[in-house]
């Protein structure tokens, strides 16, 4: 019997890239698809399924609320805009066009090997980017500071943060600015869903569809209750009005003037389906054997390499912790660009090095069981035409 993606004519692939969006993101536990498949079957009101999942955020991470997003970009979208607006609803309404704002400025790292600055740039922010790896990194940062600043960005990349995310907070803190976090790569390791907000961030955009394993393009948006108010009337359904929004408590608390009109985050919307995938996956995620996985990624990494060390050409080497500090292994390869397109044609998709055309990688984290032996025994026959 066929699989669902060759009854619409779509080869399946091995995933030794990991994580990226390009290869399918993660494959979700059972227990997340029958959430989601239960969850297609009523309707709710969004807003109360958002209350709820901003509940669970809450607990998992130890910040205020938190918002279930389409995605981590869509979280730094979402993300910028709160800091542009506040609770403003006709700053709200003006995104992306920022020309009547007193603060429109975001500093934020210079764009590098991840250039992940454009989800900051489409609210409308205007993007002060400056080198987070110079020795004074945290002085070039103060220097930058002006009236016109509504936020300070940090992008997580590596174990070794710089700066350091608790003196960038002080930083930020001092000067009554909030600190925003793209933390989409950094699990694992699972402390750092919770361990940003601990050292002060404001908002923490993270990643719903790699390691937690949520769908693929779901995102958590977590932080200052403030902040993320302001975020969810940005992105919610606001065909409303003001005596029946469901969002009504926020206008008889004060805290906003007026329902705002369809927002940035419009085209950011998130389905139940996605809201209840990443909540189920939320929930079991700090129960899930981390041990067990890690155990599992080092046998496919041993398998690879015990396969491919006779082969010189490649240069296997296996790398643990990850390149940038994770603790998950890597294999390193000496695999060029047409070695890597052909083991395409056998739709077999690894990482490339972003510095050397030369090098690739095998992430262990998106391989089943097999995979990993068919890698070797492809890479021989390649090897030996």
């Amino acid at each position: 019997m066929s699989n669902i993606y060759e009854q619409f004519g779509v080869p399946t692939i091995i995933n030794g890239v990991g994580y990226a969006t390009r290869v399918a993101g993660s494959c979700p536990d059972e227990t997340v698809i029958e959430a989601m498949a239960e969850a297609s079957r009523a309707y709710v009101e969004i807003d109360d399924l958002e209350a709820a999942a901003s509940q669970l955020i809450a607990e998992r991470t130890g910040a205020d609320a938190g918002l279930v997003t389409c995605g981590a970009a869509g979280s730094l979208s979402l993300a910028a805009a709160a800091c542009l607006c506040g609770n403003d609803p006709n700053r709200m309404d003006a995104l992306p066009d920022t020309t009547d704002f007193d603060r429109d400025e975001i500093i934020y790292p210079v764009p590098g090997p991840y250039d992940y600055d454009h989800p900051i740039r489409v609210s409308g922010a205007k993007l002060i980017t400056l080198d987070y790896n110079a020795d004074d990194a945290l002085g070039h940062i103060a220097d930058a500071i002006n009236p016109r600043t509504a936020a300070i960005g940090y992008m997580w990349l590596r174990t070794e943060e710089r700066p350091a995310i608790d003196e960038l907070a002080q930083l930020a803190h001092d000067q009554g600015l909030p600190l925003i976090v793209d933390g989409a790569m950094s699990l694992p390791p699972r402390e750092n869903l919770h361990r940003f907000i601990d050292l002060g961030a404001d908002l923490v955009a993270v990643s719903g569809g790699k390691h937690i394993g949520g769908p693929q393009a779901s995102g958590i948006l977590a932080g200052r209750e403030d902040l993320i108010r302001s975020a969810w009337v940005q992105m919610v359904d606001m065909d409303v009005r003001r005596e029946t929004w469901s969002l009504k408590k926020l206008l008889d608390e004060g805290w906003i003037s007026r329902p705002p009109g369809h927002g940035i985050g419009r085209s950011m919307k998130t389905s139940k389906e996605q809201i209840v995938g990443l909540m189920t996956a939320l929930q079991r995620y700090p129960n899930r054997d981390h041990h067990a996985e890690l155990c599992t990624w080092h046998e496919h990494i041993d398998t690879l390499l015990d396969g491919l060390r006779n082969i010189e050409t490649l240069h296997p080497r296996k790398h643990f912790p990850a390149p940038n500090g994770q603790p998950w292994p890597y294999l390193e390869l000496r695999a060029g660009p047409a070695l890597r397109r052909r083991l395409r044609e056998r739709r077999i998709i690894l990482a490339e090095s972003e510095r050397d055309p030369d090098v690739a990688y095998v992430s262990p984290t998106g391989l089943h069981d097999g995979d990993a032996a068919t890698i070797v025994q492809a890479l021989h026959e390649e090897l030996a035409c």
